[in-house]
């Protein structure tokens, strides 16, 4: 399995990311290319604590959604997201981008990770993997 903390991935899903540009249309979904952006931005943020969030689901539904959907089963379009991930406004791309990649930085250098609303307690390892396959399917929404 591809995970942001395999080197070869890693530079894969920054690559991607440097491939985007600002005016690529969406394959699919609602959000603009800077609110994706923001949007996985949040993800990460909420893996090392920045945003807090609230389990959405009992833990033992947290753990089979964590095997089957964080491992296993490819992501449909339009899946259910945490309301404190949902991006509103439109935001410079710019901005968004660099962030992103620099938080990205920031998620490889961490310690203390925190819970995920859907999968639950995840390790670094954990983490890794669905922070790789989110990034990887919203890249895909948008061609890169």
């Amino acid at each position: 399995m591809r995970t942001l903390l395999q080197p070869s991935d890693f530079e894969s899903i920054v690559a991607r990311l440097n491939s985007l540009d600002g005016s690529e249309k969406r394959l699919w979904g609602t959000m603009s290319e800077s609110q994706m952006l923001e949007y996985c931005r949040k993800q990460i943020k909420m893996a090392i604590g920045k945003i807090p969030t609230k389990p959405l689901f009992p833990r033992p539904l947290q753990w089979l959604t964590k095997i089957t959907f964080g491992y296993y089963i490819p992501w449909p379009k339009n899946l259910i997201t945490a309301p404190e991930m949902v991006s509103k406004e439109d935001v410079a791309f710019d901005i968004e981008h660099e962030q992103l990649v620099s938080l990205i930085s920031e998620f490889m250098e961490s310690k203390e990770l925190f819970l995920h609303p859907i999968f639950g307690n995840l390790t670094k390892e954990d983490w890794g993997l669905i922070i790789y396959k989110h990034l990887d399917h919203h890249l895909r929404q948008f061609g890169a």
